[in-house]
């Protein structure tokens, strides 16, 4: 992405993580009205199924000046069953496909922020650590160079 030294600081830290967030509530709003889409769409086609198998039922005799009226009537049930069919496979190819590797997706998502925030937090404490490590380390090396002197000036003023 390209942060630079600027993710580096607290504040762009923060701004990452809000970004992160954001957009795990998109996915997930994404995912939500994929699903919903998913059901309304098989509702939807169980519906046409169910007007099929009515039609199918009434299904009687018909005067005869009435043959192509219920030609017709048959030729809109038969393609309402087809579009239910249809319906079904597309909205079992969405929760199968898509909707699956979404969920996928927010859960590496969700993982990846998860991991990233630890090892912040990580990087920001041996950060802080680091200098006061180094500070003690320094203060013990002063001390022993003081002694050093004194006993190198004790032998020099003796010898």
């Amino acid at each position: 992405m390209g942060f630079g030294l600027h993710a580096g600081c607290p504040e762009g830290h923060a701004a990452l993580m809000q970004l992160q967030e954001a957009e795990l509530r998109l996915l997930e709003g994404l995912r939500k009205w994929m699903g919903q889409r998913a059901r309304s769409d098989r509702e939807y086609a169980a519906l046409l199924h169910q007007m099929h198998c009515l039609a199918g039922r009434q299904e009687g005799g018909c005067p005869g000046g009435q043959v192509s009226q219920v030609g017709c009537w048959w030729s809109l049930v038969n393609q309402t069953e087809a579009l239910s069919q249809i319906l079904q496979r597309h909205a079992d190819a969405l929760l199968s496909g898509p909707l699956t590797k979404l969920g996928q997706l927010i859960r590496d998502k969700q993982l990846l922020c998860r991991s990233y925030s630890e090892q912040w937090q990580q990087m920001s404490q041996d950060f802080l650590r680091e200098p006061e490590r180094l500070k003690t380390q320094y203060r013990t090396q002063v001390r022993e160079i003081i002694q050093a002197r004194r006993k190198y000036q004790e032998a020099s003023k003796g010898g």
